[in-house]
């Protein structure tokens, strides 16, 4: 179940509207730590069972 209201674009106005609802909140700081975790590519062999 959507939490927001459908939108009806008027006249000349864009179908999709430019921001998300939640691009008004700024990011947590640890999504912003994990993005940067990401950032660089994990190569280590992570195959073996840990025991």
């Amino acid at each position: 179940m959507s939490d927001h209201n459908e939108h009806i674009p008027a006249p000349g106005e864009p179908s999709v509207p430019e921001l998300e609802l939640d691009e008004t909140i700024a990011p947590r700081p640890e999504e912003e730590i994990a993005d940067v975790l990401r950032a660089k590519p994990d190569l280590d062999d992570h195959s073996r069972d840990s025991e």
